[in-house]
């Protein structure tokens, strides 16, 4: 009787991704209560780390910090461990480790790895999760390898770009998929189309954003892909029009290559644009102002707000440079 005194009003959740929302939406109902957010593989004993909810949360509830006798890592693809902050994936080591798959070596072996950092002869788990370390000390789960594609060149890890959606305070639950056809990075939120260009890097912002009353499920809680909408009928107006002079004039070549008016946050490939097309740029802005200006940095920077960001950039240090040299 006392142990269940003791849990009453706590919720364990596991299994899945918790939406703080979802936290929120079950307070309402049901009252005041403390909720622990677990995370665990079958393979580590099940439960490894645990986050306690003692207020409300925006986006994806984090994972948690490890449990006693439980080491949770997050290596790189070399095995060696990541900065706060940094993607990569999660490992579980400790004395709840399993020995391995019963019957499969093979398997086994892939799946337990040696601990280079624990007791010598200690093994730990290779979730295939990807995670990141919080400067809280709590670590964020992010999606699974799985996930990971490569769009133009770039790997993308497609959990990533939904946590930085949902962290936003105007996203309540979100999916990110590539588009099979042309290779576009799709987002579906519930809630408005936020602004990611402080927090991802250029090539791993959507290109197109739908929003949708709900994500939809299967039966097992996982996305239903052919349930989501069609971009092109459903997709939100994002156009932004040049607001700059840099702008106004990388905007004009770019019209007259493509055939099209831009927003000042489409990717250049995304609306048509490809490698030689790409040279035909580079060499028109050049003359345009009379700037050198290497390929690359139409790939790196692919919309015409940083492109525009790019070469005001440089022209400031070629001024600079001159008037170094006068003086």
């Amino acid at each position: 009787d006392d142990e269940i005194g003791a849990l009453a009003g706590k919720v364990v959740v596991a299994g899945e991704a918790l939406p703080g929302a979802l936290v929120e939406r079950w307070r309402r109902g049901v009252g005041d209560g403390k909720v622990l957010n677990e995370y665990g593989p079958t393979e580590a004993t099940v439960g490894t780390c645990v986050f306690p909810l003692v207020e409300a949360f925006d986006g994806v509830v984090p994972i948690g910090r490890p449990l006693p006798n439980v080491a949770m890592r997050i290596l790189d693809a070399h095995l060696r461990p990541v900065p706060v902050g940094a993607v990569g994936e999660l490992f579980v080591g400790g004395t709840g480790v399993a020995r391995g798959y019963v019957g499969d070596a093979a398997r086994t072996a892939d799946r337990f790895v040696p601990d280079l950092y624990g007791p010598v002869g200690s093994r730990m788990y290779r979730t295939g999760d990807l995670a990141r370390w919080r400067s809280d000390g709590a670590v964020e789960f992010l999606g699974r390898i799985d996930d990971q594609v490569k769009v133009r060149g770039y790997r993308i890890e497609l959990g990533e770009v939904r946590a930085a959606l949902v962290a936003r305070p105007e996203v309540t639950d979100a999916a990110v998929i590539v588009s099979q056809e042309d290779q576009r990075l799709i987002a579906y939120i519930v809630g408005e189309t936020p602004d990611l260009t402080d927090v991802l890097p250029e090539y791993m912002i959507p290109s197109v954003f739908v929003q949708v009353e709900a994500i939809p499920l299967t039966a097992n809680g996982k996305l239903d892909r052919r349930a989501l909408p069609d971009p092109d009928e459903t997709a939100t107006d994002s156009y932004v029009a040049p607001r700059t002079p840099a702008e106004e004039r990388i905007a004009a070549v770019w019209t007259d290559l493509l055939g099209k008016n831009a927003s000042v946050y489409d990717s250049f490939f995304d609306i048509g644009g490809h490698s030689i097309l790409a040279v035909r740029l580079v060499s028109r802005l050049q003359q345009d102002f009379d700037l050198d200006l290497p390929i690359r940095v139409v790939f790196e920077r692919p919309t015409i707000a940083h492109l525009a960001m790019e070469i005001e950039d440089r022209v400031r240090a070629e001024i600079d440079a001159q008037l170094a040299e006068s003086s």
